[in-house]
């Protein structure tokens, strides 16, 4: 390595763990861990949104997957976040500040039973911790393929510095830790898109040499036949189910929404990053396209990025570009920590335990955090075993989040949905999933059609089970706000 690479990375963990470290010092009660106090300002949550987001899933693996099938992987950026982040700013962000909610189980919880917020919660958390361990691989492989660490030493490296600051300073830490580390991904995006086209002597030398060997790689959608990126999937199962899925039910975007200083600032931030959403494109998917146009000796398609930043950009911006990297899968390791250890601390411990002290929550909630990188740790050797990292992820999630976005809809935006059809719908619909995932169908079309099943349910048996009073549901649906207009 360069000197001066050595000097930013150095220089670069330095400061991650300083501003982690002195933003702990405003810890003293479970809210400050799990909501920041609720202080978060619109800017610090909407930088630290967009932070979660470009993470080990849309960083290295994107990039990965832009290698393999070309441009069509922005739909995931596009058709699969803006409009669902204006949704979640517009409708659903302003209906859990007025629940008063901790989190998405509890919304859950409330809106249906105590039964659904724990099941959510354990699902949730489980995927949560495989999620992490993803993370984990992701920051082990870009080590090893740029510094070249052994993968023992790398994840306890990147999970040594990951939970000193997220186990001390809390949602806190998280945010401005993150809001730093997306400005940096941001600015070292740039350079690279600059430096990788200028090499080649302008984009259209850059197009004609990428569609020479690849001519697909420049659509926008892939045939309907297209074994990972069918463009009817992308729309059944992007659009309408894991876009909006994501953006209104994952804990680890939302709880700095939670954490905002009024419901003002929450929407806001939402709204923010979603503009700065549409030029991410750009900076994780030419990355993957620039290691096939320039032939790059990698075995694992996940390689294409570290594989750019070792071997394209100078000294100095290498650094800087790798620094980048680090930071965008610390943002999804630190929130995915976080998150996870407040569904386990409240919506599973608080349920279950029912003489618990709410003074322990502190510490408890920093107990758990611990337990959950170490399990991370644990699980992230096993990870190249699974596929890439891309797909794996994508798979999981179109496990549970059809049956999970059929609750909060009919849960938001209509009284009739009841606890019981409420709960069953929801074990049913992931059993489906589950039982979907050993045929041949793409995971777009199995969330697709997990959703529509959970819908159909949903209605269906709410019928026969006794629904909440509307007292119970005023503050939890928006039907009782637009009759209280009216009246």
């Amino acid at each position: 390595m360069h000197p001066l690479d050595l000097v930013v990375i150095v220089g670069y963990v330095l400061l991650t763990v300083f501003v982690g470290l002195r933003v702990a010092r405003r810890v003293k009660n479970a809210r400050d861990f799990f909501l920041a106090g609720r202080s978060l300002t619109w800017w610090v949550i909407g930088l630290s949104i967009i932070g979660s987001n470009i993470d080990t899933n849309s960083y290295v693996g994107a990039s990965g997957n832009a290698y393999t099938i070309g441009i069509a992987q922005a739909n995931f950026e596009w058709i699969g976040a803006i409009p669902a982040m204006i949704l979640a700013s517009l409708i659903f962000i302003p209906l859990y500040w007025r629940a008063g909610v901790y989190s998405i189980p509890e919304y859950l919880g409330l809106r249906y039973n105590q039964s659904v917020r724990v099941v959510t919660a354990l699902i949730t958390s489980l995927f949560a911790v495989f999620a992490m361990g993803v993370a984990m691989w992701a920051l082990a492989l870009v080590l090893e393929t740029y510094l070249g660490w052994p993968i023992w030493m790398s994840i306890l490296v990147s999970g040594a510095v990951v939970g000193l600051y997220s186990i001390t300073g809390g949602l806190a830490a998280v945010a401005f830790t993150d809001a730093l580390q997306v400005s940096i991904m941001f600015i070292c995006g740039l350079i690279i898109v600059g430096l990788g086209i200028s090499e080649l002597g302008g984009f259209t030398n850059f197009a004609a040499e990428l569609t020479k060997d690849n001519p697909d790689h420049l659509s926008v959608y892939l045939p309907a036949d297209h074994p990972q990126s069918p463009w009817p999937g992308v729309i059944l199962g992007l659009g309408i189910v894991l876009s909006p899925a994501y953006w209104i039910a994952s804990q680890a975007i939302l709880q700095r929404t939670l954490g905002a200083k009024s419901q003002w600032d929450a929407s806001a931030s939402m709204m923010f990053a979603a503009f700065a959403k549409t030029f991410v494109p750009l900076l994780i998917i030419f990355p993957g396209l620039l290691a096939l146009v320039l032939n790059a000796p990698i075995d694992e398609a996940d390689k294409a990025l570290p594989w750019v930043i070792k071997n394209v950009l100078p000294p100095g911006l290498s650094g800087l570009m790798f620094v980048a990297v680090i930071a965008a899968l610390q943002s999804s390791l630190d929130s995915s920590i976080n998150a996870t250890s407040l569904m386990v601390t409240r919506d599973i411990r608080h349920v279950l335990i029912k003489q618990h002290d709410p003074e322990q929550d502190l510490v408890v909630g920093r107990w758990i955090s611990l337990v959950l990188l170490v399990s991370a740790m644990a699980i992230a050797p096993f990870i190249s075993d699974l596929g890439g990292i891309f797909m794996f992820l994508q798979t999981g999630l179109s496990l549970f989040q059809g049956p999970m976005l059929a609750l909060l809809l009919m849960g938001a935006l209509s009284q009739r949905a009841t606890p019981t059809a409420g709960l069953w719908t929801l074990i049913s619909g992931v059993i489906i999933a589950a039982g979907l995932q050993f045929t041949e169908l793409n995971f777009y079309y199995i969330a697709f059609l997990s959703f529509g099943y959970s819908m159909t349910a949903l209605w269906l048996l709410s019928y026969f089970t006794p629904g909440l009073t509307e007292e119970e549901l005023t503050t939890l649906t928006y039907r009782p706000f637009m009759r209280r207009s009216n009246s």
